[in-house]
């Protein structure tokens, strides 16, 4: 774990600091010069920052996150332009890495579909860039198949970005239940919905 590395990290530290300024009289001439020189440069490599790789650790919750997020953005993208699948092509490498785990935790499942929905990608964003709206949009509908995917950052999904609503709190269900016919503050101000509700100004 990265807790584990961090420790195992410190203590090799503290250990060639330990060998690069030991007192005078436990090291001469040449040879101490050249110690210190190896437990420099072996701090330096100690020191330096690990690439950072997904352990494959998903939850469900971050899951139906990415899904959310990132899968609700997929399904728009199957009928936008090319020049907007180009735009937005984070989205469809966000939700696979998200919502499968193809890393070395993960499983088999997910690793053969996380494959396919990459080969997918690579022909849509292939064909967005080619100018053939019919390929890319052909293939993204494919992977929204594949997926199962649907709209679920909408006016009554769990992440939908208009919402105000505060960390941790309950589904967007139960808090439209609790609020009854006030439910639309929600998301603003006034009631949109309504007939009568007064302009923004």
């Amino acid at each position: 774990s990265s807790s584990t590395e961090r420790h195992t990290t410190a203590l090799a530290m503290a250990s060639l600091l330990a060998v690069a300024f030991a007192l005078p009289g436990t090291q001469t001439g040449r040879s101490a010069v050249l110690t210190r020189r190896g437990a420099v440069g072996a701090f330096v490599a100690a020191a330096a920052p690990v690439a950072v790789s997904a352990d494959g650790a998903n939850s469900k919750a971050t899951v139906d996150k990415a899904r959310a997020i990132y899968g609700s953005r997929v399904v728009r993208l199957a009928s936008a332009s090319p020049e907007a699948i180009i735009e937005d092509q984070n989205a469809i490498t966000l939700f696979i890495s998200g919502a499968y785990r193809a890393g070395p935790n993960g499983n088999t499942q997910d690793k053969a579909i996380s494959k396919q929905l990459l080969a997918l990608k690579k022909t849509a964003l292939d064909g967005a860039k080619s100018g053939d709206a019919a390929k890319a949009q052909g293939a993204l509908k494919e992977m929204i198949a594949i997926a199962k995917l649907t709209e679920q950052d909408g006016y009554d999904g769990n992440y939908n970005p208009k919402q105000r609503r505060n960390p941790g709190a309950p589904p967007t269900e139960a808090i439209v239940a609790q609020m009854g016919s006030e439910a639309y503050a929600l998301y603003d101000r006034y009631d949109a919905r309504s007939a009568g509700a007064p302009q923004k100004k």
